[in-house]
């Protein structure tokens, strides 16, 4: 069966008794992982105990196919609950694993052992992803990547639970920061509240300057702020935050593409603005939105650029890209200058 939406936390909280097997697929390995494990523990009292848990990969398949029929029919020596965990990274098994599966389904007295998959992006075609959603007593569940809204769900309920709160602007910085994978996206969290004392401490609080210090992403947060200084014509900043990033080994190339990407965005803003719309609602129009503590200087962006000098930085910026290309180019000097470059003009306009 396949189970999505709002159904998939229930069927994890408290999967039906006649179940046999799990699969968690998708592109967010970190989120299966996790699912996984809650399963596990929802299946077996002794997950780790090697007499009633085997664990599988799609390897050992490859050279057994009838391996995954054999543990699962394989009897537990002391009269437990046998587990049997599936490591999927291919799908040369696929017809073999489908068939134990469909045979599963139909002769359930067979199934002496629960079994949970774990594997990566599945399209629809793949034999064993419509064998689990076919049956009726395996499931398939898609693991995509959090949403901004699930994440931010998930980062204020953990630091609850741990007696911290969050600002608003830390919440709308970190969230992008933490986008990817769920696993990632945990210890991170964990790091935060290891970091602000579990709590302990009477009214902690997580705020900007804790996310740009601590987050594994907050080269982001560096990087923002050469960008924002640079086309606000703030040199001095400007010079001395690209100084900090390369001390801080932050890659040259990231800064120019995030250099690019800023000035795309502030043409694409120009764009609105030429068809009528007011700045403020040009810069809601854009994709992803302007982060709300950057509206103001986007804005000052937007009226000390005009478009034609928008185009000049954005052409500056390609060439220089093709010139990181060339084996030893001084990276440093190359996009230290262009910055510079950009802060003077912005400072003459301010």
């Amino acid at each position: 069966m396949k189970i999505t939406g709002g159904r998939v936390s229930n069927f994890l909280s408290n999967p039906p008794g006649d179940m046999i097997g799990v699969l968690l697929y998708g592109p967010d390995r970190g989120l299966a992982k996790e699912r996984a494990e809650g399963l596990i523990k929802k299946f077996s009292d002794n997950p780790d105990d090697a007499f009633s848990s085997t664990i599988l990969t799609s390897d050992d398949l490859t050279s057994d196919p009838a391996r995954l029929a054999d543990e699962m029919s394989a009897l537990s020596m002391f009269g437990d609950q046998r587990l049997v965990r599936l490591r999927l990274d291919h799908e040369r098994s696929g017809a073999a694993i489908s068939k134990i599966i469909k045979n599963l389904d139909v002769n359930p007295d067979k199934a002496a052992a629960k079994l949970v998959v774990e594997a990566g992006d599945l399209t629809t075609r793949s034999a064993i992803r419509k064998a689990f959603e076919a049956a009726g007593r395996f499931a398939a569940i898609g693991c995509y990547k959090d949403s901004a809204a699930d994440l931010a769900n998930m980062v204020r309920r953990d630091l609850t639970e741990s007696k911290i709160s969050i600002d608003r602007d830390a919440l709308d910085l970190w969230v992008p920061l933490l986008e990817g994978d769920r696993a990632l996206s945990r210890n991170e969290i964990e790091k935060m509240i290891l970091y602000k004392g579990y709590g302990q401490e009477p009214g902690a609080t997580v705020s900007v300057a804790d996310v740009k210090i601590l987050a594994a992403g907050a080269q982001a947060a560096s990087i923002d702020d050469i960008i924002m200084s640079a086309m606000g014509g703030q040199t001095a900043k400007c010079d001395d935050a690209f100084k900090r990033a390369i001390a801080g080994k932050v890659n040259i190339a990231v800064i120019l593409l995030s250099l690019q990407r800023h000035v795309s965005r502030l043409l694409e803003a120009h764009a609105h603005m030429q068809s009528g719309e007011r700045a403020q609602s040009a810069i809601k129009s854009l994709r992803p939105p302007v982060f709300r503590m950057q509206e103001r200087a986007f804005l000052n962006h937007l009226r000390i650029w005009p478009t034609k000098a928008l185009h000049n930085a954005l052409s500056e910026t390609l060439t220089a890209e093709q010139q990181l290309k060339s084996a030893g180019a001084p990276g440093e000097a190359i996009v230290g200058r262009i910055l510079l470059t950009l802060a003077g003009f912005a400072a003459k306009r301010r």
